[in-house]
C-alpha cells in the first residue's frame, strides 16, 4: 500500500509539471493582462504543490 500511495504522489506531481508548462507556454505567447494571469496561476500552482508536500508528509508520519 505505501508504493500505491507513492505513486499516487509521483502522478499527481507529474500532473503539476505538466500544468506548470503549460501555464509557461502560455505566458511566452500573452500580453500584459496574460502575465498577470500567468503569475496568479504560477503562485496557485506553488501553493498546490505546497499542499501536496504537506500531505506528503502526514502519509509518512
Amino acid at each position: 500500500m505505501a508504493d500505491e500511495k507513492k505513486d499516487r504522489f509521483k502522478r499527481i506531481d507529474s500532473a503539476i509539471d505538466k500544468i506548470r508548462e503549460e501555464v509557461d507556454d502560455i505566458a511566452e505567447g500573452g500580453k500584459s493582462a496574460g502575465d498577470k494571469v500567468s503569475k496568479e496561476a504560477r503562485e496557485a500552482i506553488d501553493a498546490l504543490e505546497e499542499k501536496m508536500e504537506e500531505l506528503r508528509k502526514n502519509e509518512n508520519e
